[in-house]
C-alpha cells in the first residue's frame, strides 16, 4: 500500500485557498519570532529556560502544519498540533531546565532532538489523519518517510531561491536609488520571512500537486547503491582479517566509529527503499542477491567496531554526553542489524516478509529512547558526571580549566561537582590553569622523575629550548605523558639522562638519551617502543616510572656517511 502521490483530494476549492493564507500568515509570524529571538540587541524578558521556547514553537509548529493541513475541519489534525506543542514544550524544557544563565543555553541540542523526533513521528500523524487509525502499514510509513525527506530539501530549495531573489531585489534597487526600498527587502527578516514563505507554500504545493512515486524512484537508485555498498563492506573486513592477522593494530580514533555509524545508516537506508515492506519480495539475480544478503550480516562487524571504538575512549576517559549519543546510535544500530541478520539466517530468501514488523518495532523504540533520554530516567548529564568524577579520581582525566569547563557545562549535577572539587585549594588552582595558553610550562615543572631516580642535573634543564621533543611536554596544546631519569646509558661509567615522552592514546613511547660532553648536554640516541595493544603500552610505562628497566645491547650498528 503506498501513501497517496497524487493530488489529495482535501486540497480543493476554497480549503486550498484557506491553508495557503494560513500557512502564509504562520510563515511571517515564524520568520519575526526566529529573527527577534536571534536579535542579540532585543532583550526577551523570559528566564533562561524560556529564553529559546518561542523559537522552538515557530521553527516546529508551522513546519508541522505544513505537512499536515488537509481538512481544517478534522479534530485529528488539531490534535496533532497540540501533540507538537507539548512534545517541543518537553524537549525544550529537559533540554533547558539546569541552565543558568541565557549565555550557556544553546538550543542546537533541543533542534536536533525535536528534528528527529518530529521526522519519525510524523509519518504516524499523516496516516492517523489519512484512516482514523494509529495503525499503520509499514509501506504507507516508509513512503511517507521518504516523501517527508524529498518535499522538505525541495521546499528549501525553493525557500532559499525566494530569499535569494529577494537579496538580488534589494542590491538592484539599491543602484538605481531606491534606498529605502533596498533597505526594507535587504533586512534580515524580511529574507528569513522569504525563505518560510517559500519552504512553507512550496511544501503545500507539492503535497497537493506533485505526482511521483517515490518509493519506486528510490528503490531504482537502490538496486546499484546496496551492492555497491555490500562490496566495499567485503573488501574492507577481508582487508581488515588480513591486517590483524598480519600484526597490524589499529587505534580507537583509526578504526573511526562516526565512519562506521554512517556506513551502517546508508545501508539501513538503502535496504529500506530497495525492499519496502517486504511484501513485493524483491531479489537481484541469485549470484548478486546471496552476495548481498551475506554482507547485511557481516555489518554487524561494522557495528561491533564502532561500538569497540566507543568503549575505548570510555575507558581511557570517561562517559561524556556525546560518547552517551553515539553510544546510544551505535547500539540502536547495532540491534536493527542483529535482527535483520537473524531473520536472514532463519528465513533466508523470505527474510524480507518480516522487514516491516522489524522496522516498526525499530521507529517505535527510537521515539521511545529519545523521550526516555529527554527524561529523569535517562539523564544524560547526571551519568556523564558521575562517570567524569570516577575518572578524575583514577586518573584518568587532567585537572585544568578544561575539566571545569565540561563541569559547568554539565547542569547542577555538574557544578556541584565542580563545587566539591574547589573545596581543596591546589585542586581549585589547578582548575583554573588553562589547557590551552600560549605560555610553555617549564619543562622541570611537568617532567616526571622516576622513582628511585637521581635527579636530572640543572644544566640539563638550562637548555630547555635546545632539547628535542620538550615542546610536546610542555606546550599547553597536547596531552604527552613525560618521564626523565639518569643511567648509565653506555657504560662509560657516567650517568646519562633518559627523556621519554607518550600519547595516552597511541600505542608507542619514544624516548631520547643525552650525555654530557664539553660542559653541556649532546643527544647520543633516540629509542622508540612499539606495542601490541594498550595494556602492554600501559604496563612498560608504568614499570619505567617506578624505574624498572634493564639495559640491553643494541642489535643494529649505527650508519655513519663516509
Amino acid at each position: 500500500m503506498e501513501p497517496q502521490t497524487q493530488k489529495e483530494p482535501n486540497f480543493m476549492g476554497s480549503l486550498n485557498k484557506l491553508a495557503y493564507f494560513i500557512v502564509i500568515l504562520l510563515s511571517v509570524i515564524q520568520g519575526i519570532v526566529i529573527t527577534a529571538t536571534l536579535d542579540y540587541s532585543i532583550e526577551i524578558p523570559l528566564s533562561p529556560t524560556w529564553a529559546y521556547l518561542p523559537m522552538m514553537l515557530a521553527i516546529f509548529v508551522p513546519s508541522v502544519i505544513s505537512f499536515l493541513i488537509t481538512n481544517a475541519k478534522q479534530a485529528v489534525f488539531y490534535f496533532n498540533i497540540i501533540l507538537t506543542i507539548v512534545l517541543v514544550f518537553w524537549i525544550n524544557t529537559w533540554q533547558s531546565l539546569d541552565i543558568g544563565t541565557s549565555d550557556n543555553n544553546d538550543p542546537f541540542l533541543s533542534i536536533t532532538t525535536l528534528t528527529v523526533l518530529i521526522f519519525f513521528i510524523l509519518p504516524w500523524m499523516q496516516n492517523r489523519q489519512a484512516t482514523g487509525t494509529w495503525k499503520a502499514d509499514y509501506s504507507c510509513l516508509v513512503g511517507h518517510y521518504f516523501r517527508n525527506t524529498l518535499f522538505g530539501l525541495f521546499a528549501c530549495a525553493i525557500g532559499g531561491l525566494l530569499a535569494l531573489i529577494v537579496k538580488q531585489a534589494s542590491f538592484l534597487f539599491g543602484i538605481v536609488n531606491l534606498s529605502t526600498l533596498s533597505q526594507f527587502l535587504g533586512h534580515y527578516i524580511v529574507l528569513w520571512i522569504a525563505f518560510l514563505v517559500g519552504f512553507n507554500t512550496s511544501l503545500l504545493f507539492l503535497r497537493s500537486k506533485l505526482v511521483m512515486q517515490l518509493n519506486n524512484i528510490a528503490k531504482y537508485f537502490s538496486q546499484f547503491f546496496l551492492p555497491l555498498l555490500s562490496l566495499i563492506a567485503v573488501i574492507f573486513l577481508a582487508g581488515l582479517v588480513v591486517s590483524i592477522l598480519t600484526g597490524v593494530h589499529y587505534t580507537a580514533s583509526e578504526l573511526g566509529s562516526g565512519t562506521m555509524l554512517c556506513f551502517v545508516i546508508l545501508n539501513i537506508i538503502f535496504i529500506n527503499a530497495l525492499y519496502g515492506d517486504g511484501t513485493t519480495q524483491f531479489q537481484f539475480k541469485p549470484i548478486i542477491n546471496g552476495f548481498v544478503l551475506i554482507s547485511i550480516v557481516l555489518l554487524n562487524a561494522f557495528s561491533a567496531l564502532s561500538l569497540y571504538g566507543i568503549f575505548v575512549r570510555v575507558s581511557q576517559y570517561s562517559w561524556s554526553v556525546s560518547r552517551l549519543y553515539a553510544f546510544t546510535i551505535a547500539l540502536f544500530l547495532a540491534l536493527i542489524i542483529l535482527a535483520y541478520s537473524i531473520t536472514i539466517i532463519v528465513k533466508q530468501r523470505r527474510w524480507a516478509f518480516s522487514l516491516g514488523r522489524i522496522n516498526k518495532v525499530a521507529i517505535l523504540g527510537l521515539i521511545a529512547t529519545i523521550l526516555v533520554i529527554n527524561s529523569p530516567i535517562g539523564d544524560f548529564q547526571r551519568i556523564a558526571v558521575n562517570s567524569i568524577m570516577a575518572a578524575v579520581e583514577k586518573g584518568k582525566i587532567k585537572i585544568n580549566y578544561d575539566l571545569s569547563y565540561d563541569l559547568e557545562k554539565l547542569g547542577v549535577q555538574g557544578k556541584e561537582a565542580l563545587a566539591k572539587l574547589e573545596q581543596d585549594p591546589d585542586t581549585k588552582a589547578q582548575l583554573k590553569v588553562g589547557a590551552y595558553s600560549d605560555v610553555p610550562k617549564p619543562l622541570k615543572d611537568v617532567l616526571i622523575i622516576a622513582k628511585g631516580s637521581q635527579p636530572l642535573p640543572q644544566s640539563w634543564f638550562d637548555m630547555e629550548d635546545g632539547i628535542r621533543d620538550a615542546w610536546n611536554c610542555t606546550n599547553y596544546y597536547s596531552n604527552y605523558e613525560c618521564l626523565g631519569f639518569m643511567t648509565d646509558a653506555n657504560n662509560d661509567g657516567t650517568d646519562d639522562v633518559v627523556m621519554c615522552y607518550s600519547i595516552p592514546e597511541s600505542l608507542d613511547y619514544e624516548c631520547t638519551i643525552w650525555q654530557s660532553a664539553d660542559n653541556t648536554w649532546k643527544l647520543v640516541d633516540t629509542q622508540r617502543e612499539v606495542f601490541d595493544d594498550m595494556q602492554f603500552k600501559k604496563t612498560a610505562w608504568d614499570k619505567l616510572l617506578n624505574n624498572q628497566f634493564m639495559l640491553k645491547p643494541k642489535t643494529w650498528l649505527q650508519i655513519v656517511p663516509e
